[in-house]
């Protein structure tokens, strides 16, 4: 089988092509086009198929990822929607979770939230309520919902979110209003909380929910007429989502729930470094994401991602299952800019796809990360993307010089070095909260680099934080296209159980995960049948009294009944060991509170194969040097030799100092460090 992965992101739109038989690989980046992101889509799909000689009917898979749904957040674009809630609680939105400190600056004395998501006019409010225990305490009013449904037909509303309280006990009453709402608003994208987050806390709910009838219609009609697109081109094969959570879904499971796609993007490349992860047989591993407009940290232990459930989004909360990535707006787009004291920032400004940084000659004037690196020798401008994209060197440095250098009063060289330093400084405190913050030892994990930018900086960040080895991966500017590659298909899942865990019974347990199995096996299809699929499941505690919950993984053979001696005693035991490593202490007398169940679910569908990208036969000599090129190393520009790693076979060695081109990125190490291919074909530095 032929595969795509097509990543669009905010200034580029990755594609990757493989060959299943052969394990040949194609790629290509071409512009994001933000006005209609599927022609930029487009343009790469044929793009792709030129270079591969293949044509649209050979191609069996496309894995897609994208970061338009948090932009569309972000940006406040999403569709005009309306709340339907229980009487009384049609300002939730606005409540907040004041208490749990929801808000971008803590100390930020004027701080004014985000307008809220759905304007109070359409926040609308039906008679019904539910007791805690989901019990019915007034049923709920059709008829007023039938006229509340009149009112959102003759508006400009296109979707509706539906929250009532405790529905995550009992959805009955949602079930009921999602039934008539569909039936009277059949144009309309309609979704209910017990589909979206069936979890307690009103707030974080409702805004979960709003969230994906905000996305729903938007996302809907890019998906739909990419798939036309697609099928207009010949293509027959099957289209999957990359979602939040690293996993692949159908068209039809992300249309009705684009919450899943809030991380698409990032997760792609999280999902690439698990399989190289895997490969490689690493322990332990940090990812830093460096693309046009975020640098994304992730963490992967034992070849496996940490993930969250809950976080914020432009201080909106947001429940899905995601990796657990943090960004900061530190990409290769990212302005850089001077406040009225003197002080040089980076970002968050981006210079996107259009009109990009300086360097790209499309009329952007101001500076931007990329354009010091082109100043400082770290990004060739003649053989940038593979020498297809000729950067523009003397626009970086006008650009430099009117806004860093002379009002600095240094010359261009030293306000780009300082960029680069401010950049790195960014970069380095956002991995520090990555590991040290949740009680990891940066020192004892390995540092894998990718996007276009990612390789570019990777080695003074290692330094930075006394990581021993660098891990550059095969294609790491379109690392996170190739994760759509070798990704599974994944449905998470959830129950509330919210009941203290000493008062289940083990068989009461086994009762729920099994249900959220078969909730899994009817998510993937009658197409995933006859394949395994494989599950974990995981138990979100707390003690009594606490507002937040922590994940224990449950074994697999203790949800047998053999195993059910060991269960309740083994849950309190993991949450325990995680509760002392992030708060340092327990309470062994304390209650604990089993808040929900749940289940991570995967079919293998993934490609598994060794990425084949060079052209040499053996190890290159260390003399076969094709060139030199200037960079600034170690307060001096130095002429270093260059290579390409294309002709760097297994097991080659390479002393620093010295530069690593290839297509979609390029790397500079330092005297005294080594440089080796692995046998799977990871560039890797020791420091």
């Amino acid at each position: 089988m032929n595969r795509i992965g097509i990543d669009v992101g905010g200034t580029f739109t990755d594609i990757v092509l493989v060959d299943d038989h052969t394990g040949q690989i194609w790629s290509t980046k071409v512009p994001t086009t933000p006005s209609d992101r599927v022609v930029g889509a487009m343009h790469g799909f044929h793009r792709i198929l030129e270079l591969s000689g293949k044509t649209s009917a050979q191609i069996g898979f496309i894995g897609h990822g994208t970061t338009m749904a948090t932009n569309m957040i972000v940006e406040g674009k999403g569709a005009k929607t309306a709340l339907i809630t229980t009487a009384g609680f049609r300002d939730i939105l606005e409540l907040r979770r004041v208490s749990r400190h929801d808000r971008a600056d803590l100390y930020d004395l004027q701080f004014e939230n985000p307008k809220p998501l759905v304007e109070r006019r359409w926040r609308l409010e039906v008679a019904e309520r539910l007791r805690p225990d989901g019990s019915v305490e007034t049923p709920l009013d059709l008829a007023a919902l039938s006229h509340l449904a009149t009112k959102i037909k003759n508006s400009d509303v296109e979707a509706v979110a539906i929250c009532f309280l405790h529905a995550y006990v009992n959805p009955t009453h949602e079930q009921q209003a999602l039934k008539t709402l569909k039936q009277l608003l059949p144009d309309h994208f309609i979704t209910a909380s017990h589909q979206v987050n069936p979890e307690m806390q009103e707030y974080e709910r409702t805004s979960s929910t709003v969230m994906n009838a905000l996305l729903g219609p938007v996302c809907g009609r890019y998906i739909h007429h990419f798939d036309q697109q697609l099928q207009a081109a010949g293509f027959q094969g099957e289209l999957l989502f990359m979602q939040s959570n690293g996993g692949l879904a159908s068209t039809e499971v992300v249309a009705a729930k684009p919450i899943v796609l809030l991380e698409s993007g990032p997760a792609g490349g999280v999902s690439a470094a698990v399989r190289a992860s895997e490969q490689a047989q690493l322990p332990g591993v940090l990812l830093g994401d460096m693309g046009g407009t975020t640098f994304d940290v992730s963490l992967i232990r034992d070849s496996r991602p940490e993930l969250r459930t809950s976080s914020l989004l432009h201080t909106h909360a947001v429940r899905a299952p995601t990796i657990d990535i943090d960004s900061i707006g530190a990409g290769g787009g990212s302005i850089a800019w001077i406040d009225s004291g003197g002080g040089v920032h980076i970002g968050p400004q981006s210079a996107g796809a259009d009109p990009g940084p300086a360097c790209y000659g499309r009329g952007g004037t101001r500076p931007t990360v990329t354009d010091c690196n082109v100043l400082l020798g770290y990004v060739d401008p003649n053989s940038f993307l593979g020498g297809e994209f000729k950067l523009d060197a003397q626009a970086a440095l006008l650009a430099v010089e009117e806004h860093l250098a002379k009002p600095l009063g240094v010359s261009a060289i030293e306000a780009a070095w300082t960029v680069r330093v401010v950049a790195n400084a960014l970069m380095a405190q956002a991995m520090r909260l990555m590991t040290v913050e949740r009680g990891y030892d940066p020192r004892e994990l390995s540092y894998m680099c990718y996007g276009g930018a990612g390789p570019v900086h990777a080695i003074d960040l290692a330094e930075e934080l006394e990581i021993k080895e660098v891990i550059v991966p095969p294609l790491p500017g379109l690392f996170s296209a190739f994760g759509m590659i070798v990704a599974d298909r994944q449905f998470d899942g959830q129950t509330a159980v919210e009941t203290e865990l000493e008062a289940l019974a083990p068989s009461a347990i086994t009762a729920l995960c099994a249900a959220l199995k078969q909730q899994a096996v009817t998510t993937f299809g009658t197409q995933q049948i006859n394949q395994d699929v494989n599950c974990s499941f995981r138990a979100d505690c707390r003690y009594t009294g606490q507002p937040a919950s922590i994940s224990v993984d449950i074994p697999a053979q203790l949800l047998e009944e053999a195993g059910h001696a060991q269960l309740i005693a083994t849950v309190r035991a993991g949450f325990e060991l995680n509760h002392k490593r992030m708060w340092n202490f327990t309470k062994p007398d304390q209650p604990i509170v089993l808040v929900n169940l749940r289940i991570q679910a995967s079919v293998r569908t993934g490609w598994r194969g060794i990425v084949k990208q060079t052209t040499a036969e053996r190890a290159t000599p260390a003399q076969n040097v094709a060139r030199t090129r200037e960079v600034y190393v170690d307060g001096r520009m130095q002429a270093l030799p260059t290579y390409q790693r294309a002709s760097l076979a297994a097991l080659a060695v390479i002393e620093g100092p010295a530069i690593i081109e290839e297509q979609s990125s390029c790397l500079i190490f330092k005297a005294g460090q080594t440089a080796r291919i692995d046998a799977v074909g990871n560039l890797r530095i020791s420091l």
